[in-house]
């Protein structure tokens, strides 16, 4: 039996579930975020294969309406960063959990990064459910 489709499947099935929870976040910020200023304090890289390809996740610092500094790093992260250590952003949090921010923006709600990950997931599912429906007939 070829597991090849049963690999694909539950390899779509994690990328469009990671689609779902980064645009679900984004609305939610969307709906019921505060935004505040900040600043970039520092920008971490992240290679998934040691190699150059990666992205960078910037770590923020704001003050919540109710005056605690919280310093968190996003969820999103792009290559190249749109931001850099010592930039002066708009921050939109969750004020039930502060430590869940991103930066204020188009790229920052995550529309474009969970529509992304959405449909390349979608794909690869629909791809290895119609390879595995072959493959048993």
């Amino acid at each position: 039996m070829n597991t090849m489709p049963l690999v694909g499947i539950l390899f779509g099935a994690v990328f469009a579930g990671m689609g779902i929870r980064v645009m679900t976040i984004g609305q939610r910020l969307r709906r019921h975020g505060v935004r505040v200023p900040g600043v970039v304090v520092g920008l971490r890289w992240s290679s998934s294969n040691g190699n150059d390809s990666g992205v960078y996740y910037p770590t923020l610092q704001f003050q919540t309406m109710q005056g605690s500094v919280v310093e968190t790093e996003s969820d999103l992260g792009s290559n190249p960063s749109p931001v850099y250590p010592g930039q002066q952003v708009m921050v939109a949090y969750d004020p039930e959990r502060p430590q869940r921010a991103r930066l204020d923006g188009v790229g920052g709600k995550g529309v474009l990064h969970g529509v992304l990950f959405l449909t390349v997931g979608a794909v690869i599912l629909v791809v290895s459910l119609v390879a595995a429906v072959n493959s048993w007939l």
